[in-house]
């Protein structure tokens, strides 16, 4: 009887050993996918996921004040990733015996959305580790969803910290077009909006259907026209997020485009498979890629923690990790997060109070009541971990993120590649993150002298007139108004000079007027709002930009026209001498000069009422030698909406008057009187005038960007061609009158005569006349001679009398005959038909 007694208690307390441990179990899901053709590249070996399981609940039962225990329910062989497949396994495993609580997993992107949705409906909750995918933070579509590994969204906070601390400013982002990688994208530019000197310069999605296009095939995605704006737009940092199929094509168009090198740096998401460059489908080959590549920054999730001698609830630090790694041979990047993993859903069991907590009863497996406990309790935790602190924002993981860079070394039988550590983006308890340097103190390497500037560096600078140089122009011109003031002093105290008096000094005195507005227009035209101040600089401006045209455009008028006329004056006298003449009086020469002036002054009004002249600023740009440095010249440019079509209506009109100037100088160029022929003075004017005009053009065109050479050149020219005109039209004057200060030299002596075309005419009838005696001839010379004394004599009589005011109440008359030559005698033609015997027959 005491046998059957001891063996019921016996069986009794195996029973009640049994409960209890079945009581501390929790069953969990373990759902894992191998990585072939995984489109996340996690680079994840799914067989090391057994390994790490293992290892971390055998470590926890070691933890004396841990007393629940996590058995993992999985499949014999990892799945592949297939959704149905995933979805299917799923469902077997809920009704198992005992009842899963939750689901662990490192599945891909599409099992894990798949099942994630299946935990959702159950109200179960579902611990992924290895999936970064932005989609996931739908907290409306996965509800009970945590994750121990940061989203790619958290690499948007290191990527930040990296772009202030080397001060990229100005960036672009290239990313492939699939929501997964457009999500961060969006989220990283409203990370920026906290502050104002972020510069977004390009933001492009780029899909797979586009890579191959052609040039007149392009759409909004290719992958040409976006490293075609990139080149245009000059972006120098680009930010990049694609998988590493995208990475590869997008790294060999970098290389074709030349994107790479001391003047660019690429920021790209490092989460791809190891070697990941070799699986090269492209045009470029390797060694063209690592080209590219080499130098580029990369932003992953820290394999372990920054901290590696903090100790985590498993009595386990980062170092002893990795040091347990090391034996158990696993190649798993995300074997941390894992383990991290296993902590938190045994330390968010240990804090379960205030439900049942029997597990191994089915019907505790149905209340939900310990199911909302739980998810609160995880995403309040705060432990520490094998990869940092803990913690969780809605269910993702607060977690550090390292800053890597890419280095490519060439050795003589191969290429190396090295991953280096630099910086770890750090979080802190104000759910802040710091940059700290990494552990192995390893710096950046850069391909030039130090990081690549974010832009072209534009240095402004006030592209001003120097006070030395508008002081020598403005000089220059103060000295050739006084001359011409000197001028005008000669003209007004000898105006009854006989020789300045045949010269018509009233018009004389337009000419000086001309060339004073001339020089006037020089300074103006040196004047900006520097020298104004700033109140009425900008009214002031406006006025002075209209008050430089008319100054030059009115000064060359009065002056060439004042010459012009008195050209043209002279061409009427001495031309077609065979038709009635009257002199031409300088109330006429006036009218002529008034109607030139009034319009240019209808031109100027019109094109100030329609289209006025304005002051404003424009820009130019030098390149320095430093590729990166551009000084930005900002320099003041009198413009009007159609300048172009009114100083093309101006220069067909003045140019029309050259012309016509031009040719009253060449036909009168024969009259050999200095006082009243001024052909010469057009000629030279006309000569000033055209070397005047296109160097003006040439200057504007190649030192548009040049304020101050321009305005030089301008100015040099300008005074050069004024100062010859008025120096051509009173030197001779002045030293006429030097030479016969008391007018006592008679008037020289008028020729008009067309030289050539007589000589050619008399040689042919010469030869048409018989010999004449010797005798004969004699007396005709004779003859010829007295009849050209009493003709200079009259002539010089005549020039008087149109020079000489005190004759206004006269007028006289000359009539000679077309036929007049050398042998008129032989002609039969008498000397009183050309030439009145005395002055009395001169009609007056």
């Amino acid at each position: 009887m005491w046998y059957c007694s001891y063996i019921f208690i016996y069986n009794y307390l195996i029973f009640l050993l049994i409960s209890l441990i079945k009581s501390k179990q929790i069953p969990l899901i373990g759902l894992f996918t191998r990585d072939d053709n995984q489109e996340n590249n996690n680079y994840s070996s799914s067989s090391s996921s057994s390994l790490i399981i293992n290892y971390a609940i055998k470590h926890l039962k070691t933890i004396k004040y841990l007393h629940n225990e996590l058995v993992i329910q999985r499949h014999e062989q990892d799945i592949p990733c297939d959704m149905a497949i995933g979805t299917k396994l799923i469902f077997d495993m809920i009704h198992r015996t005992p009842r899963p609580l939750a689901i662990f997993s490192g599945s891909c992107q599409t099992v894990a959305s798949a099942i994630a949705e299946i935990a959702g409906v159950y109200d179960m909750i579902i611990v992924i580790y290895s999936e970064t995918s932005s989609l996931f933070t739908a907290r409306e579509k996965y509800p009970s969803l945590i994750r121990t590994v940061p989203g790619d969204s958290q690499h948007n906070i290191a990527r930040k910290l990296l772009l202030r601390k080397y001060n990229w400013r100005r960036f672009g982002i290239l990313y492939q077009y699939e929501r997964q990688y457009t999500m961060p994208v969006t989220r990283f530019n409203d990370l920026l909006q906290d502050e104002n000197d972020w510069e977004n310069a390009l933001s492009k999605g780029i899909s797979f259907n586009d890579l191959d296009e052609t040039q007149g095939n392009r759409t909004r995605n290719s992958l040409k026209d976006a490293f075609d704006e990139l080149q245009r737009n000059n972006i120098r940092i680009i930010i990049g997020n694609f998988n590493s199929t995208m990475a590869i094509r997008i790294f060999c168009e970098a290389f074709r485009y030349n994107l790479f090198g001391s003047r660019f740096q690429w920021i790209i998401v490092g989460y791809y498979e190891p070697e990941w460059w070799l699986n090269n489908p492209g045009p470029c080959n390797t060694s063209e890629i690592l080209l590219a590549l080499n130098g580029t920054l990369q932003t992953r999730v820290a394999k372990l923690g920054y901290h590696v001698n903090t100790r985590t609830i498993a009595d386990l630090t980062p170092d002893q990790f990795n040091f347990d790694l090391s034996i158990l041979k696993t190649s798993n990047y995300f074997v941390g997060y894992a383990f991290d993993a296993i902590l938190t859903l045994t330390s968010a069991f240990e804090k379960l109070k205030n439900c049942p907590n029997k597990f191994h009863i089915d019907s505790i497996w149905r209340q939900t009541c310990w199911r909302h406990e739980l998810i609160n309790i995880i995403k309040t935790i705060d432990i520490e971990g094998v990869t940092g602190r803990i913690r969780f924002n809605n269910g993702d993981r607060i977690g550090e993120i390292v800053i890597e860079q890419i280095l490519v070394y060439h050795s003589y039988k191969s290429t190396i590649v090295d991953i280096v550590q630099l910086f770890v983006a750090l979080p802190t308890n104000q759910s802040k993150y710091i940059l700290l340097p990494a552990r192995n103190e390893r710096n950046i390497t850069w391909h030039g002298q130090g990081p690549p500037n974010d832009r072209i560096k534009r240095i402004e600078l006030d592209q001003r007139i120097s006070i030395l140089t508008y002081t020598i122009m403005a000089t220059i011109s103060g000295i050739g108004i006084l001359l011409a003031l000197g001028f005008f002093v000669f003209n007004i105290f000898f105006r009854t000079h006989r020789f300045i008096r045949m010269s018509s000094p009233q018009i004389n005195n337009l000419i000086i007027a001309g060339c004073i507005l001339s020089y006037t227009s020089v300074l103006l035209m040196g004047i900006d709002s520097t020298l104004l101040g700033k109140r009425s600089s900008e009214s002031a401006m406006n006025f002075i930009c209209a008050a430089r045209v008319w100054t030059l455009s009115i000064g060359f008028t009065i002056s060439f026209g004042a010459i012009f006329s008195k050209t043209w004056r002279v061409h009427t006298i001495f031309t077609k001498v065979h038709a009635s003449k009257r002199a031409i009086r300088d109330y006429r020469l006036f009218i002529f000069v008034g109607i030139l002036f009034a319009i240019d002054t209808v031109l100027l009004t019109s094109w100030q009422i329609v289209d006025p002249l304005k002051i404003f600023k424009d820009i130019s740009q030098t390149q320095t030698k430093d590729e990166d440095v551009v000084i930005v010249w900002i320099y003041e440019q009198c413009r009007s909406n159609r300048r172009s079509i009114w100083i093309i209506m101006l220069s067909i009109y003045k140019g029309v008057l050259m012309v016509a100037g031009s040719r009253f100088a060449w036909a009168t160029r024969n009259v050999r009187i200095t006082a009243l022929n001024d052909s010469t003075y057009v000629g030279m004017s006309l000569y000033n005038v055209v070397l005047l005009s296109i160097t003006t053009a040439v200057v504007g065109y190649f030192l548009r960007d040049q304020h101050e050479r321009s305005y030089i050149i301008t100015s040099v020219f300008i005074l050069f061609c004024v100062t010859i005109t008025l120096c051509l039209v009173f030197v001779p004057k002045v030293l006429e009158v030097a030479k016969d200060p008391s007018s006592k030299t008679k008037p020289q002596r008028a020729i008009a005569t067309n030289t050539k075309r007589r000589l050619s005419r008399d040689k042919r009838n010469i030869k048409q006349q018989p010999k004449l005696p010797i005798k004969y001839l004699i007396s005709q010379n004779e003859m010829l001679r007295l009849n050209v004394a009493r003709c200079d004599e009259l002539i010089n009589r005549l020039s008087s009398a149109v020079a000489d005011p005190n004759y206004k109440t006269f007028r006289y008359e000359i009539f000679l005959p077309i036929s007049t030559c050398i042998n008129d005698e032989i002609k039969h033609i008498q000397e009183s038909d050309w030439l009145l015997e005395d002055e009395n027959k001169l009609q007056i």
